[in-house]
């Protein structure tokens, strides 16, 4: 999926799930959840120029990944707008 998409199906998943009064920060907390699991894209290397491409959906795409990076983000998200 690219990014966009991801992040699109984010927002509409949580905007499902929320209530009117909710909607933009359901959107922004979706978008950040949906494009959470590419961060690895910000793996890289001057000496070695495929190792984003081999380090892209590997750790933050796994299944024992998911439960610990997202509770991160949302801890980080919940200190964002609820604290």
């Amino acid at each position: 999926m690219d990014p966009l998409s991801q992040s699109l199906f984010g927002a509409l998943s949580a905007q499902t799930a929320s209530k009117k009064r909710d909607i933009k920060v359901a959107t922004i907390c979706g978008i950040t959840g949906g494009i959470t699991p590419d961060i690895d894209i910000l793996i890289r290397s001057n000496s070695d120029p495929l190792l984003s491409i081999e380090f892209h959906r590997h750790f933050t795409h796994s299944i024992f990944f998911a439960p610990i990076g997202s509770f991160f983000v949302g801890l980080i998200l919940w200190l964002l707008f609820f604290r």
